[in-house]
């Protein structure tokens, strides 16, 4: 179980003593005999007593310093002194935090003198954990920090539990964590671990191999629950009935120096227990074996060996492309084969000579399957192999993407350590809800389909391409929207996109249906080759809107990762611009956004002035104002258009400096 008391709950709920007043005599002592001082501005930094590491979230720093302006600094600082003579402040690091951008905004100088009281080093840890948990309960991070500096201090567990208000167990159990590895206390900080995690791994005194243990962890399960930690670190060994153990076999464990366990009193003969980190080896040991050996039978440029499969999100997205699996290609003599094997196959009574046949015929299919990968595939592709319950899982026509895509984002004081920290460009799509998420691609994707009807000779290209890539290539191709099966997804549009059929871009491919509709000949539905009647320009304007239907750019989420908008290419191809079908109101898109979302929007299309009224206004009264100033502008949210569009706001920009006040009244 997670440690209550770390926590962010109210009071009632968690289990903080409440502080004594002999326990915190020594700090309120010093408070009271503190003489008031004035100390500028430049002379104070923050402690590194300070025991807040998790950095002060931006709007609060901006109202504490809107407050200190307005009325001054209501509350002096607590501070101690340091060796080269500045003043760190243990206590009233958001209000120093507010004066440092007054000061950067040049609205107090540097010889703004501020109020403070001046403590012992010993004490100043002591004020800062006191006011901090007054403030919020503080971040796990931020406890294991302080009791770690006061307990190098000399302090026990009980004299730091007495100070601050905890029990001794609680700090005891902080204390430990304080030996995780750096990385993983870094994970902690940034909210990528939780305290649940942190305990199961700190059961691992090797601070290498808790990396080690959280990564493999992570590998198979693209998480790392606690349970699962704790029982990669406790479960030593594993039963000879385990899947991994029938993998690799007894004569090769026993090979290899592993001892079985016996269990003489177990009901079931043969039971018993195996070396699990043995175990371990010998199953990457085979994997590697088998990934090499399919890497040069079947002429892959490269094999790897890992524990789980290749997934199309998390990490993995980041650095590898799974290429859809082609056809198989069979010749005659297969062709031939598998038909009988189907008819006999129909023709048995028994389970037993069923699955027996379904064997000859996974083997023909398969072998069909890995000889419909070309050697260009090949050249570029590899093989990733892994366990999947027990059986070899072979990955082929995995892509690796370009490495300074995995890394792009990495700032220059990266860890260079055992763990490994992916940085991923941000998702476009954060704070967007999953329903908006939808109705917006939807109304996205009907403006691409009314786009691309306007565009004759580029609708029938991508037709005839999509086809191409089919018959030439196996259907391996680039990203694409197309679905030529035909579907044909406008009742889900509709009822999804907000404007939903009084939309511009719906109305004008009903009017284009309508057209084309009249001149179907009569008996069409029941006899194709009354087509056949039909003049080329006809024929060219079906297949231009019919490939326009086809296109679905609609988004999802799933798993808490956004898939990718397909609709990014053909908007590039088309000069595609959103805007030109339709335009953000507060019925259709500004009132499904929270306040917050809205003053970002008009910032982003440069409509500072207006972002900061609106900051001011109710959400309702925020949307209109967002909607009348973004009528002015070609602004489309970031996530809305594609990666190479550039957004348009110049007009926007102009408008917000030169006629605020107009619009304002």
């Amino acid at each position: 179980m997670s440690v209550t008391e770390s926590k962010a709950k109210t009071p009632a709920k968690t289990r903080k003593k409440a502080v004594e007043p002999a326990e915190a005599a020594a700090l309120k002592a010093a408070l009271e005999a503190a003489q008031i001082e004035l100390v500028p501005l430049s002379a104070l930094v923050k402690s590194p007593l300070n025991v807040r590491i998790i950095p002060y979230p931006v709007e609060s720093v901006r109202e504490m310093a809107d407050s200190i302006l307005a009325v001054g600094l209501i509350q002096n600082l607590v501070v101690h002194s340091l060796p080269d003579g500045l003043s760190g402040v243990a206590a009233g690091g958001r209000r120093l935090a507010a004066l440092q951008l007054l000061l950067s905004e040049q609205r107090i100088d540097a010889g703004y003198l501020v109020v403070v009281k001046r403590v012992s080093d010993d004490l100043a840890v002591v004020a800062s954990m006191v006011e901090n948990n007054q403030r919020a309960a503080m971040h796990p991070a931020e406890q294991i920090s302080g009791f770690r500096t006061l307990s190098e201090q000399g302090k026990t567990p009980a004299q730091i539990g007495d100070q601050l208000g905890y029990s001794s167990r609680h700090v005891q159990r902080m204390l430990k964590l304080a030996n995780l590895a750096p990385e993983l206390l870094a994970l902690l900080a940034e909210n990528k671990l939780d305290v649940e995690q942190c305990q199961a791994l700190s059961l691992e005194n090797d601070p290498v191999r808790q990396v080690e243990i959280y990564e493999r962890v992570k590998a198979q399960h693209s998480y790392a629950p606690a349970h699962m930690l704790k029982r990669a670190i406790t479960d030593t060994e594993i039963g000879v009935n385990h899947s991994r153990f029938l993998f690799i076999g007894r004569e090769m464990y026993e090979s290899a120096g592993g001892v079985v366990r016996e269990d003489l009193f177990s009901a079931q003969e043969g039971d018993g227990t195996a070396d699990g980190v043995l175990v371990e080896r010998l199953v990457q040991e085979k994997l590697e074996s088998a990934a090499l050996a399919i890497e040069l039978q079947e002429g892959w440029s490269w094999s790897l060996a890992r524990e789980g499969a290749v997934r199309n999100y998390g990490d993995d997205r980041e650095h590898y492309l799974l290429l859809p699996e082609p056809e198989a290609q069979y010749t005659t003599d297969e062709q031939q084969r598998l038909d009988e094997l189907y008819a006999t196959q129909e023709a048995t009574e028994t389970f037993e000579d069923e699955a027996a046949i379904q064997v000859l015929i996974d083997e023909i299919e398969n072998a069909a399957s890995i000889r419909a990968w070309t050697p260009e595939q090949k050249s570029t592709c590899g093989v990733v192999v892994s366990l999947y319950d027990g059986e070899l899982c072979v990955q082929r026509g995995v892509q690796k993407k370009p490495q300074n895509e995995a890394k792009e984002g990495q700032g220059e004081n990266g860890s260079s350590g055992s763990l490994h920290v992916v940085s991923s460009k941000p998702d476009v799509t954060e704070g967007i809800s999953a329903p908006l998420l939808k109705k917006m691609s939807s109304e996205r994707t009907l403006a691409v389909q009314a786009a691309l009807v306007q565009q004759p000779e580029k609708a029938v290209a991508l037709m005839v391409w999509r086809l191409c890539s089919c018959v030439f290539d196996y259907c391996n191709t680039t990203r694409h929207p197309f679905v030529m099966r035909l579907e044909v997804h406008h009742s889900g549009l509709t009822s999804e996109a907000p404007t939903g059929k009084r939309g511009q871009a719906w109305l004008s491919l009903m009017q284009e249906k309508a057209r084309l509709e009249a001149l179907l000949p009569d008996g069409w539905k029941k006899d194709f080759t009354t087509f056949f009647t039909l003049d080329g320009q006809t024929l060219m304007s079906l297949m231009v809107f019919c490939t326009a239907c086809s296109v679905d750019g609609v988004q999802t989420r799933t798993m808490g990762h956004t898939t990718q908008s397909d609709l990014d290419g053909v908007e590039t191809a088309l000069g595609f611009h959103l805007r030109d079908w339709w335009q953000p109101t507060a019925e259709n898109f500004l009132g499904l956004l929270s306040k917050n979302q809205i003053v970002g929007a008009l910032k982003e299309a440069g409509l500072s002035g207006a972002a900061s009224d609106a900051g001011n206004m109710k959400k309702g009264d925020a949307a209109s104002h967002a909607e009348q100033w973004l009528s002015g502008t070609r602004w489309v949210p970031a996530w809305m258009r594609s990666p190479d569009a550039q957004p348009d706001v110049a007009e926007g920009e102009a408008t917000d400096s030169d006629d605020h006040t107009a619009h304002a009244a």
